[in-house]
C-alpha cells in the first residue's frame, strides 16, 4: 500500500517534475533532429532525370530541364551542382559550378529545375548538333541540404534514354 502512496504522492514531487520535463524537452528534440538523419540517408533515393535540352541563343549555356523527385519526408533544397555535359568522349560544357538558386522539392513531390551549363565555347556547335540528335549525356551531382545537413544527389543520363 506504501508504493501506491509513493507513486501518486512522491517525497520529492520537484525532482519528478524535472525528470518528466527533461524528458518531454529531449523527445522535442530528438525527433526532428531523427527526421533530418533518416532523411538525409534516404538521400540516395532521390531521383534526377533530365526531359529537355536547349542551347542559350548566345551559345553561353545548355539548357537542362531537370526534374528531381523526392520521396524522403522532408523538403531538398538544392543551391548548386557540378554538371558535366559531354556528346559521346566530347565534353561540352567548362567544368565550372551551376548556380540553381535555392530550388526546393518538396517531400514525396517532383519539381522541374532548370540549369543552365556553362559551354566550352569551342563546342557551342558541337553543342546544338548534340541537342538536336539527341546524344547529349550529364552526369555529375546536385548539392543542397536537407533541413541543416549538406547533401549531394548524383546525375547521371549516360545510360538512359535521354
Amino acid at each position: 500500500m506504501s508504493s501506491a502512496r509513493s507513486v501518486l504522492r512522491p517525497d520529492r514531487p520537484l525532482l519528478v517534475a524535472l525528470v518528466v520535463a527533461t524528458a518531454v524537452v529531449t523527445l522535442w528534440l530528438f525527433v526532428p533532429t531523427m527526421s533530418g538523419h533518416i532523411a538525409t540517408m534516404n538521400v540516395g533515393s532521390v531521383d534526377v532525370t533530365v526531359s529537355e535540352y536547349a542551347v542559350s541563343d548566345g551559345g553561353e549555356h545548355l539548357s537542362a530541364t531537370l526534374e528531381v523527385h523526392n520521396p524522403t519526408r522532408r523538403a531538398v533544397v538544392f543551391y548548386s551542382g557540378l554538371l558535366h555535359a559531354a556528346d559521346g568522349r566530347t565534353q561540352l560544357s567548362d567544368g565550372t559550378t551551376t548556380g540553381l538558386g535555392e530550388a526546393t522539392v518538396p517531400p514525396g513531390e517532383t519539381v522541374e529545375i532548370t540549369a543552365n551549363i556553362d559551354l566550352a565555347p569551342e563546342r557551342v556547335s558541337r553543342a546544338r548538333r548534340a541537342v538536336e540528335s539527341g546524344s547529349v549525356a550529364l552526369s555529375g551531382k546536385l548539392r543542397g541540404e536537407i533541413g541543416n545537413e549538406g547533401v549531394t544527389v548524383p546525375v547521371d543520363t549516360a545510360g538512359s534514354d535521354r
